[in-house]
């Protein structure tokens, strides 16, 4: 299971991202529709979270994509 959510870590941030734009979204019309209390603040304060893990999740997937040898390649040290 562990190994199913680190290899989909992008795509569950961007859904989260989007998830929290369609908060955001309907927060902010109704607001301004049905002169509702939503505080918006919120989202901004998930919007910069997200944008933190996310940006940590990316540097791992880069360090990862090109940190790695190819498939099948031994690394020197590496036990036969």
């Amino acid at each position: 299971m562990l190994d199913k959510i680190k290899s989909h870590l992008i795509e569950i941030f961007a859904c989260m991202f989007l998830l929290l734009f369609i908060f955001w979204s309907v927060g902010y019309w109704a607001n301004a529709l049905l002169n509702t209390k939503f505080d918006l603040q919120s989202c901004w304060g998930g919007f910069s979270a997200l944008g933190g893990s996310g940006f940590l999740v990316t540097v791992k997937y880069l360090a990862d994509t090109f940190g790695n040898s190819p498939i099948g390649e031994k690394i020197e040290g590496d036990k036969p």
